[in-house]
């Protein structure tokens, strides 16, 4: 995979965010991914900021899906591929024809000890892990991203 490197994305040639699929129920967790990948310098797209009132569903989803250089599915024992979840694995596959390898589906599949979550046929396609804490979790998900995050420096 050919990662994007820090000229890139000084540039504006690299997107910055990464989009969280998420069952609602799941929403209170995949939040603290969001704020972690935020403070890493990402701009994670999570729906609750992403789409202000009145804003078109469909329309607001796939603007999240262009802007993006990844998605993220947490794929929980709640995960469903209908409705709106169905679209977004819908959005993403288009994303990542169009932008081959500057684009990352990150399909993480999450269970309690007993039950996980079923990957969607549609991205049965695409390698998906098992973390087994949220920081392995995370880890994947940096370890995916097309991009390369740069060197820690003072700020």
């Amino acid at each position: 995979m050919a990662l994007m490197h820090r000229h890139e994305i000084a540039l504006g040639l690299a997107p910055m965010r990464i989009f969280l699929s998420h069952k609602g129920s799941n929403k209170a967790w995949v939040r603290q991914f969001k704020t972690t990948l935020a403070l890493l310098g990402f701009d994670p797209w999570f729906d609750e900021d992403a789409m202000p009132a009145g804003t078109n569903l469909e329309r607001g989803i796939l603007k999240g899906f262009t802007d993006s250089c990844a998605a993220v599915f947490f794929i929980t024992p709640e995960f469903k591929d209908e409705s709106f979840l169905a679209t977004e694995v819908d959005y993403a596959i288009k994303e990542k024809r169009e932008k081959t390898d500057r684009f990352a589906i990150i399909t993480l599949v999450i269970g309690d000890g007993t039950v996980k979550g079923k990957v969607p046929d549609l991205l049965h396609g695409y390698v998906w892990k098992e973390p087994k804490s949220d920081l392995e979790a995370l880890q994947e998900i940096i370890r995916a991203l097309p991009i390369h995050v740069g060197d820690v420096r003072w700020r």
